[in-house]
């Protein structure tokens, strides 16, 4: 009975904290200009600072969004700065991508396992 509670109390944290950071795939999405795999991390919704123009997007606005970021700044190189911890409810990532000469701070919020907020800012 008690190795049962165990189980169910071991598979109900591992169901509540899903929150591994997918960092091979932000890495070769941000290298790819892969916007549609990057805001499909996220939920419905996804809250989005490109440049210091900072809104919630619903996906296919926030897609749209970062594809003109990717057209301007095109096929740059991508370094993570910070990994956060590698689970958790609220986890963070920090990386440089860096595009025409340019550097480009890029955060990447994850709460539950979902992206929640991406912010591309200048270095």
């Amino acid at each position: 009975m008690n190795s049962m509670l165990s189980f169910l109390a071991g598979l109900l944290l591992i169901l509540k904290f899903p929150s591994d950071i997918p960092y091979a795939s932000i890495q070769r999405s941000m290298e790819m200009n892969d916007a549609k795999t990057l805001v499909h991390l996220g939920k419905d919704k996804l809250s989005l600072n490109v440049q210091g123009k900072e809104s919630v997007y619903p996906l296919a606005q926030a897609e749209m969004i970062l594809q003109g970021f990717f057209t301007k700044y095109p096929k740059g190189s991508f370094v993570f700065k910070f990994k956060g911890k590698e689970t958790g409810e609220d986890n963070y990532t920090v990386g440089t991508y860096t595009s025409k000469g340019e550097n480009f701070r890029s955060t990447f919020h994850f709460r539950t396992g979902k992206l929640e907020s991406l912010s591309i800012t200048n270095e």
